[in-house]
């Protein structure tokens, strides 16, 4: 029994001893591993800049475009690789008067230049060895500000008087080359239909939150648009105009049998209804009015409403485009009827 214990001791020790050689061995061996030099590649998103305040602004050339993308390679240990990986998540900025020279112009800039003093690295133990592209073509120009009218458009409808923007004007911000390269005397706003639908005729109406109609050469991170989107106050013109003709023409209809049996006839003073009152359709009204659509008075008889003598009959008023109401004070048109005559067989009068 003396003896089986000693040997446990021993045993337990010897154990022991095997751990400790092997968790030294592999702490050894990742110290060593995570400080052996080794070399790796990053993709990441470079941001051309000014600092704020500047009144220079930058981009790449040809696609004038602030952000490009650009594949580092690096040198370092491996832990050290793995904390740049992370840190490079972010995108980098390359500004005016450190990175990229401050003078006007177009320039090409070695990009392992402006970034191996970078702030990015610093404490990061990796140096950069290598950046594809090597290099960049870059422009750095004037920053300047333009205040733009903004015009807004109502199709569809008829305006009592040109709609009003709220702000009335939008602050155009970017390259003064670009600026000028593509100018506009105004950005244009329009009004959805359905909104345009909802407000009646007659009546004036705001609506809010219109956006902007961007021009295609502005569409761009180089060109900023203050505000984006605007108000609109509006007054749309009743659609039911009133137009009153001082004359309309009368005109008889009579059936085929009736023809041969009566004659009718206005005499020249009273074939005209006069001052008829035309309402309806402002467009529908203002043709009529500049002569462009017709109307007329009509007199239908019929056999059993003719006798033989004077009478007066009611014309009826109609127009080319439905939709218009006509009033007249006194419609009644007074006609001398006469009976005709019927041929005898063999008159060949």
């Amino acid at each position: 029994m003396a003896e089986t214990q000693p040997r446990e001791t021993t045993l337990r020790s010897r154990i022991l001893r095997l751990v400790l050689v092997v968790l030294l061995s592999a702490a050894i061996w990742t110290f060593a591993e995570a400080r052996s030099l080794t070399t790796g590649t990053r993709t990441v998103t470079l941001v051309l800049a000014a600092p704020t305040g500047s009144q220079l602004t930058t981009w790449a050339e040809p696609d004038r475009t602030r952000r490009t993308t650009v594949t580092l390679r690096l040198e370092g240990s491996r832990a050290a690789l793995q904390r740049a990986g992370q840190r490079f998540e972010e995108p980098i900025e390359l500004l005016v008067g450190e990175g990229i020279s401050s003078s006007l112009g177009r320039q090409t800039i070695s990009l392992r230049d402006a970034l191996r003093d970078h702030a990015v690295f610093d404490r990061l133990a990796v140096s950069l060895e290598d950046v594809t592209p090597p290099t960049l073509d870059v422009r750095v120009d004037e920053l300047v500000e333009q205040n733009v009218p903004i015009r807004v458009l109502a199709p569809g409808v008829e305006l009592e008087r040109p709609p009003v923007a709220e702000p009335a004007n939008a602050t155009v911000t970017g390259p003064s080359t670009l600026l000028s390269d593509a100018g506009f005397e105004m950005l244009e706003v329009t009004i959805p239909q359905d909104e345009l639908n909802a407000i009646e005729g007659g009546s004036t109406a705001q609506v809010g939150n219109l956006t902007l109609n961007i021009p295609a050469p502005w569409r761009s991170d180089l060109v900023r648009v203050e505000p984006t989107s605007v108000s609109a106050t509006l007054a749309l013109r009743d659609t039911i105009e009133t137009h009153t003709m001082s004359s309309v023409p009368v005109m008889i209809r009579l059936s085929p049998t009736q023809l041969r049996q009566w004659s009718v006839r206005i005499a020249p003073e009273d074939s005209y209804l006069r001052d008829v009152r035309i309402s309806g359709p402002s467009e529908a009204v203002r043709a009529i009015a500049d002569g462009r659509s017709r109307v007329v008075a009509t007199l239908h008889l019929e056999g059993e409403e003719l006798v033989e003598g004077s009478a007066e009959f009611e014309a009826r008023l109609s127009g080319e485009v439905e939709g218009l109401t006509f009033v007249v004070d006194d419609p009644q048109v007074p006609v001398q009827v006469t009976a005709v005559e019927p041929e005898l067989p063999g008159d060949d009068s």
